[in-house]
């Protein structure tokens, strides 16, 4: 089974081009962010979050995410602790995942994940596939798609890495910079790179 990894940066169009790759038949396809909130809430992961940042675990056992969150995002080495924690546990269940894709005669299998290098992701798989869009572009879907201010889309994207950052560590790069009509075709130049 072909194991693909797809990334890229917010409004690319990662959603649009898993739903064209769900066409061709056979292949399954893993939504990492899903699998992560998932894996975040399981006991194991909770187990361990509250034993790494004592205060943070609520009285029905679950993460007080606010709290954890004050730690972590005012203080990098705190996020790179929790980073340690979360996504070992994330890449054994997207591995897992992947697995049972293979045993169930899957032809392929793509990994939705728009940390695929930032998690090691990206060493599950064989092929890694980028979306990258216009920034301009990206921002209007994210304004449309989020309903948050041009402010704060602004500054998530800040927060992500640029096309180039993709690029150059994938084996195929989809441009979704036009219509629809332009992005099945990128899709479809994607598969028969695949030799799906």
């Amino acid at each position: 089974m072909l194991r693909i990894g797809l990334t890229g940066p917010t409004g690319s169009g990662k959603s649009t081009v898993t739903a064209l790759m769900r066409r061709w038949g056979g292949v399954a396809i893993l939504d990492a962010d899903t699998i992560a909130h998932e894996v975040n809430n399981s006991p194991a992961c909770t187990a361990a979050i509250a034993a790494a940042f004592p205060g943070t675990c609520l009285p029905d056992g679950t993460i007080d995410r606010k709290a954890l969150g004050t730690i972590v995002f005012s203080r990098p080495e705190e996020l790179s602790r929790l980073v340690g924690i979360t996504f070992p546990l994330i890449l054994a269940e997207c591995e897992a995942r992947m697995d049972a894709a293979e045993a169930a005669g899957c032809r392929a299998c793509v990994l939705d994940a728009p940390t695929l290098f930032e998690s090691g992701g990206d060493k599950l798989c064989d092929v890694i596939v980028s979306v990258v869009t216009p920034r301009e572009e990206r921002l209007r879907r994210v304004l449309e798609r989020d309903g948050i201010t041009r402010k704060a889309a602004e500054a998530r994207m800040s927060n992500q890495h640029e096309d180039e950052y993709y690029t150059r560590r994938s084996h195929f790069v989809i441009t979704n910079s036009s219509d629809l009509a332009h992005l099945e075709k990128e899709v479809e130049r994607c598969r028969r790179f695949l030799c799906l």
